[in-house]
């Protein structure tokens, strides 16, 4: 799978370029692995019959607090990576939901 391999560990950086440098290529990995993370929910498509099923809100609303949890074991805000992941799923929820209406067609 994807793995990150820095160029300079950050406080090796010998100026803002080598930063700058790291952090797009962090960018570019994560936005790697949301396309493969919807990969996953597309083919979770398949198992899904309706829009209840596509919208799970217990699931939703538990992946949430576990992605808070997880942010925040790492130093992070929890409330805004929960905040990001929100967004984030209900953006691939619509998507769910537009190729569940395709299918039914």
């Amino acid at each position: 799978m994807f793995q990150y391999h820095p160029n300079v560990l950050a406080n090796e950086c010998r100026d803002m370029n080598d930063i700058r440098a790291e952090i797009d290529n962090i960018d570019h990995l994560v936005i790697q692995l949301l396309a493969t993370r919807f990969d996953y929910v597309k083919a979770a498509s398949q198992f899904k019959k309706n829009a209840i099923d596509v919208q799970a809100k217990e699931r939703f609303n538990s992946m949430l607090e576990q992605r808070k949890l997880w942010a925040d074991e790492l130093g992070l805000d929890g409330d805004i990576i929960k905040e990001l992941y929100a967004n984030l799923v209900k953006y691939f929820i619509d998507e769910e939901l537009k190729r569940l209406q395709h299918k039914e067609k």
